[in-house]
């Protein structure tokens, strides 16, 4: 997992000395295996401006643009100039500012930018679109700056992308360590920091308005093997516009290496990295007209045998019934924990989301994922186990998240499919026998306080060294390290 430590001091003090901070990681079992510095990849690539333009000669969709980069502007001659540059984008004529990689720049892709010439007409240089520098998917034209951006900064500066990333080894014990907030919780145990949770706030702003309907009104979910789902919960904005995302969110996903979407499923990303919860947003009016009639029917079920779904990456998969669907009357729209459905697909034409959060069983997910070749975040997660008790709240986050972002409202309620809860560990702790077994004399007050830091809830008994000790349910981890103390 990448984890950015820019994204990670949001909510915990990252140690200013890189390389102790890996080692002692290494000890606490979180293995790094990288680290990387962001805005490498974008060496020779700046802001600049477009300060002139004229249609290629012998070309009718290439434009001449003459493009000014600040102290690197150098015309063909070798001298001080704006750069002639050659571009097949549509909207050159709508752009004042823009980014452009020079010579010798490498894009993030690999690709390095070379002098040449297109139709006869020599180029020193690229004019970017937001997808060629990894930014978003939108490749439909070059970017376009605000008017006061500065001409011949370095783009890694501009946008905010200098960073650095860990490359970190979570092994399968630690499920909690899968996300920011979580890896935030275990530095701060590490160092007896405090650590700021970013729930409440998102929770704060969550609205929801009747007006639009109610979620149990809008759809309707059942769950035809608890065995298979523990939860399933369902929320429904609607209004909403697909549109790119801003800047922020674009470098949140951009520093660990996911390509931004759209608003609505980088959202979906950003909550799964945030808390480690997987999300899926289907588009609501395709499940009703699957569903075949005025509501969406989801059933989280055993695929049926021989049954096929062409997943998101547009490839065609044969199932078989060890697999979890979710499905409408028409069919599976998605694999429970591991991909959608294209014939449910977010699309620039989506007015309303259905979002799902749920908890799939995490041997279903791990041969579904692995029998077909298929391993995703999400599937990563559910691998390893994740919490069925804060899901409404991250659901709500994300609802939230949409709605501010693609100017939709969030329908009154939740559907919320909750057969099996997974309690919290009540536990014995032995101060003496733990430190037996350590062959060092800890404290009942510093047992305490670590205990606390990683998120249980410590308390005395009427025997002086036995501790109650009631275990989180995002650490599973725990119960059984716990219990050797017993």
């Amino acid at each position: 997992m990448k984890i950015s430590l820019k994204w990670l001091a949001d909510y915990v003090t990252v140690p200013e000395d890189l390389k102790p901070f890996c080692d002692r990681l290494d000890l606490t079992g979180t293995g790094v295996e990288g680290v990387e510095a962001l805005g490498a990849s974008f060496d020779k690539i700046v802001t600049s401006e477009i300060v002139g333009f004229e249609k290629h000669p012998d070309s009718d969709h290439l434009w001449i643009t003459r493009v000014n980069v600040g102290e690197w502007n150098l015309g063909a001659d070798g001298k001080p100039e704006p750069l002639q540059i050659v571009c097949g984008a549509p909207n050159v004529p709508d752009v004042k500012k823009t980014v452009t990689a020079l010579v010798g720049a490498k894009m993030p892709d690999g690709t390095e930018i070379k002098k040449g010439k297109l139709r006869g007409v020599a180029s020193c240089g690229m004019n970017c679109s937001a997808r060629e520098l990894g930014l978003s998917a939108d490749h439909a034209g070059i970017m376009s700056l605000p008017e006061d951006a500065p001409v011949g900064v370095p783009a890694a500066k501009y946008f905010g992308l200098g960073d650095t990333v860990l490359d970190l080894e979570i092994t399968p014990n630690r499920p909690d360590c899968l996300s920011v907030a979580g890896f935030a919780r275990e530095v701060g145990a590490m160092y007896h920091e405090p650590v700021r949770n970013p729930l409440p706030e998102l929770l704060e702003r969550y609205a929801e308005s009747a007006s639009a309907g109610s979620a149990k009104d809008l759809v309707d979910v059942k769950i035809a093997d608890p065995a298979r789902c523990k939860r399933y919960t369902a929320r429904v904005i609607k209004g909403v516009q697909i549109c790119p995302s801003p800047e922020w969110l674009v470098e949140r996903l951009s520093a660990i290496g996911t390509r931004p979407i759209n608003n609505v499923v980088d959202i979906t990303h950003y909550i799964l990295f945030l808390f480690g919860q997987p999300l899926h947003a289907f588009d609501y009016d395709k499940l009703v007209a699957l569903s075949g009639g005025e509501q969406a029917k989801i059933i989280v079920r055993p695929a049926e045998e021989g049954e096929h779904l062409t997943t998101l990456d547009g490839a065609d998969r044969a199932l078989t019934p060890d697999m979890t669907v979710i499905a409408t009357p028409g069919g599976a729209v998605a694999l429970a924990g591991v991909m959608g459905g294209l014939n449910s697909e977010v699309t620039q034409e989506t007015t309303s989301i259905l979002l799902e959060a749920a908890t799939f069983n995490r041997s279903h997910t791990s041969r579904t994922s692995r029998n077909l070749g298929l391993i995703s975040e999400s599937s990563i997660r559910y691998e390893r186990t994740v919490d069925d008790n804060p899901i409404a709240d991250y659901s709500a986050a994300a609802a939230t998240l949409i709605a501010e972002l693609s100017g939709g409202t969030v329908c009154e309620g939740i559907v919320d499919e909750w057969p099996e809860r997974t309690m919290p560990a009540q536990l014995k702790f032995r101060v003496t026998r733990f430190c037996d077994m350590m062959g060092a004399d800890i404290s009942v007050d510093e047992i305490t306080r670590i205990l606390t830091d990683l998120g249980c809830v410590v308390e005395p008994t009427e025997v002086p060294e036995v501790l109650a000790v009631t275990a989180p349910t995002f650490r599973p981890d725990l119960e059984r390290e716990i219990d050797l103390y017993e």
